[in-house]
């Protein structure tokens, strides 16, 4: 649950919750800017190897270590990149499909268990009970807390 819980007894937001998640379903996602950063850096390291074997042939040199870079470089982008565009390797992303949440109310001391896929209880704003769960809270800190 991404959102916040709001108690349907008295409307606080001062909620303790407990899941249980049965079941997941996996949806495929479009690839993000990430990989298609990796697969522009993957074509642009493979046009620098290419242009490298070029100068090599026509006898420009640019010594072995500007080689092994290039060399290095364009396998590590492509194997990173490309491969899984070529392969069409999915991205999944989780989403809890059968699951159980149990939520505590710290004010009214309200319990009440939601399922994924019902409706959302009706949320009623009591403010007495708001106000009554925050003086007994504050009464138990302020009985802990060391007289002087």
């Amino acid at each position: 649950m991404s959102e916040h819980v709001q108690c349907p007894n008295c409307g606080s937001l001062k909620i303790k919750t407990k899941s249980k998640i049965k079941s997941y379903a996996y949806i495929p996602r479009p690839m993000g800017p990430r990989i298609w950063a990796l697969n522009v850096f993957a074509f642009v390291g493979l046009h620098f190897l290419l242009l490298l074997q070029l100068m090599y042939v026509f006898h420009i040199n640019l010594g072995l270590a500007g080689v092994i870079v290039a060399i290095f470089a364009g396998l590590i982008l492509w194997s990173k990149g490309a491969r899984s565009r070529l392969f069409k390797r999915q991205y999944l992303d989780h989403i809890p499909v059968d699951g159980v949440y149990r939520h505590d109310c710290t004010l009214c001391q309200y319990h009440w268990v939601w399922h994924t896929g019902t409706p959302k209880p009706e949320i009623h704003i009591r403010p007495e009970l708001i106000m009554q769960g925050a003086e007994r809270i504050w009464g138990k800190k302020r009985a802990r807390r060391p007289s002087l």
